[in-house]
């Protein structure tokens, strides 16, 4: 089957929670579990906003259908915030993630974007080292990002483990 990437259009957006507590079906195997799945998912309003800025990518099937999603969001100067990257367990296993992140990359570098960022799941074999294998790295002072300080202090506050939680930076 083949897929493709390409930027969302408005009439798939009401498609996007569902492929988002698909994939989060994954993390019922975890020691995140309720967690995971008692975090809310992304709100339709949040899609069309970005949708609107050029944020918000899809894979598709063959049939032109919206099978994943990256969910992006500009944050400062020169970076995009990785708000949630999400493939439909029927279509995983298949590099959608990898080329979803690098399509985001390859449109947003030339227009002054510097890095993509993310937080996630430290030990979590599909969360942290799989972005580590998409050239993802530890952002090494999280003190001096006041961004991604604020996304992880959320994340903790929902009750998420601190030793757990990572934020990652991709350079372009």
């Amino acid at each position: 089957m083949t897929h493709g990437v390409r930027l969302a259009r408005p009439d798939e957006l009401d498609a996007l929670p569902a492929i988002e507590m698909a994939a989060d079906q994954r993390f019922r195997a975890t020691a995140y579990a309720d967690l995971v799945a008692g975090y809310p998912t992304t709100e339709l309003e949040d899609f069309v906003e970005t949708q609107d800025r050029w944020g918000l990518w899809v894979a598709v099937d063959a049939g032109d259908r919206p099978v994943g999603f990256a969910h992006c969001k500009p944050v400062g100067r020169g970076t995009v915030y990785v708000a949630q990257l999400s493939v439909h367990p029927d279509h995983a296993g298949r590099g959608l993630g990898g080329r979803l992140l690098d399509r985001v990359a390859a449109f947003h570098g030339p227009r002054g974007v510097a890095r993509l960022t993310l937080t996630t799941f430290r030990d979590i074999p599909w969360n942290a080292p799989y972005y580590a294998r998409l050239g993802f790295r530890e952002v090494p002072d999280l003190a001096r990002e006041v961004f991604l300080k604020r996304q992880i202090d959320e994340q903790i506050r929902a009750g998420f483990p601190a030793a757990s939680r990572v934020a990652m930076q991709r350079l372009l």
